[in-house]
């Protein structure tokens, strides 16, 4: 090996040596904080596709009711004091089963969770906006849907009343 194959040889292994850098450690997510709604999951504690128990236990002990249509029952539970209500996926069955899987959860005031954008309860529909741009489909009973997975409905001052989260 002559002397230049020698040099291009120690200079490809010094650009390769400095080339690699060692992988950067992905940043963390910072935690959740508690109550936090995300669109299309649910909030923190209770998660879209959970069995109906995961609720429970976390509101506590329910009054579970149900609506039906067709023969097709969705099953509910409502925590007032909590401003939470959650519903089943639809199902066959008129008997209410905590194994059921939640399909929707709708929120309230007391409920003083906030999306990652900071919106809650109380926010007003311009903060909702500049948060989350135009919604889909907006209506003045059904409120401002989201393809992500959230509805916000609004009370005559503009004002979040509820939030509904469902997946996407």
């Amino acid at each position: 090996m002559t002397i230049k194959h020698l040099a291009i040889s120690l200079l490809l292994a010094t650009l390769a040596f400095v080339g690699c850098k060692k992988d950067e450690e992905p940043t963390p997510e910072p935690p959740l904080a508690t109550h936090a709604i995300l669109p299309g999951e649910g909030i923190k504690e209770v998660r879209i596709g959970n069995a109906m128990q995961v609720a429970i236990d976390f509101f506590g002990t329910p009054f579970p009711t149900n609506s039906s249509a067709n023969g097709i029952y969705t099953h509910f539970i409502i925590y007032v004091s909590k401003g939470a209500t959650v519903y089943s996926e639809p199902t066959p069955t008129a008997t209410f089963d905590p194994q059921m899987k939640i399909g929707r959860i709708r929120l309230s005031a007391p409920f003083d969770g906030k999306t990652l954008k900071n919106i809650g309860i109380g926010s007003t529909k311009t903060e909702v906006k500049a948060a989350y741009g135009d919604p889909t489909s907006s209506n003045p009973t059904f409120g401002d849907e989201y393809a992500i997975g959230i509805t916000f409905i609004y009370d005559n001052a503009d004002k979040v009343k509820n939030i509904d989260l469902e997946a996407p």
